[in-house]
């Protein structure tokens, strides 16, 4: 998946990948190149060269951006309806707006109309966009000798 994100007049391009479980995300934190694992209960940090392990007591909640979390049926939620159909690439999408009570704006979902699976989800200044549903390699450990980051934390829970 790709997303990108804008706030506080900065864009942030992230890619990530999920499999079974298990995530990956690569992006660019002020000028650095930064690479997350997480897997199982570890967490690794890659960054300038160097490599932190840690487990998962905080940080990205992966439950809230898997996407394995989506139901590819629709019976499993009878009172979501589209607000219409559309095309991303040549897929057929089905178009779903969701409020949020803390935003006035709607989330809008785009599900593959074929297979079920979340196209592309949009809401604010976010847009997030999937493909590769079940040809995803799995998640390795990062090569090389990983320190253990004080705390069992990990970069991404504010450490440095």
């Amino acid at each position: 998946m790709t997303a990108t994100m804008q706030s506080a007049g900065r864009t942030v391009e992230m890619t990530g990948r999920f499999y079974q479980g298990d995530m990956y995300w690569s992006f660019d934190q002020q000028g650095q190149q930064m690479e997350l694992y997480h897997i199982g209960n570890s967490t690794y940090t890659v960054a300038g060269g160097q490599c932190f392990r840690g487990t998962m007591q905080q940080g990205m909640d992966r439950d809230e951006v898997d996407p394995s979390r989506f139901s590819n049926r629709p019976e499993e939620n009878p009172d979501v309806t589209p607000a219409g159909r559309d095309t991303i690439d040549g897929e057929a999408v089905l178009v779903y707006e969701i409020s949020q009570s803390r935003s006035r704006r709607p989330v809008t979902y785009y599900i593959l109309a074929d297979s079920g699976y979340p196209r592309r989800i949009e809401a604010g200044s976010m847009q997030w966009d999937f493909h590769s549903w079940g040809s995803v390699e799995p998640i390795q450990k990062p090569e090389g000798n990983c320190q253990s980051m004080p705390g069992g934390g990990t970069m991404a829970d504010g450490g440095s």
